[in-house]
């Protein structure tokens, strides 16, 4: 399963403390990075707080979500090919 720009939006917005969003048997989810240990064999996407610093505390378009879903989904496939960050 892709990551999708309403993966996106949930790790911004969600209630769980220290959000990440993970992969988990190829699912997204989002876990609370204190809880990590919990979720052998998933694989670390990204976290709330990195998006934040890269694109600023504001209110995100469905076509910006959507960039940084696919700039995130083909980092996790092609870690070798690093793709720029959307804007």
């Amino acid at each position: 399963m892709a990551i999708t720009g309403r993966d996106i939006e949930r790790l911004l917005y969600t209630d769980t403390p220290d959000p990440v969003l993970v992969l988990h048997h190829d699912t997204p989810a989002i876990v609370a990075a204190a809880e990590l240990g919990g979720h052998a064999g998933a694989v670390v996407v990204c976290s709330r707080s990195e998006i934040l610093r890269r694109v600023g505390e504001r209110d995100l378009s469905e076509e910006e979500l959507a960039a940084i879903a696919a700039t995130l989904e083909r980092a996790v496939h092609d870690p070798a090919r690093q793709p720029p960050w959307p804007a």
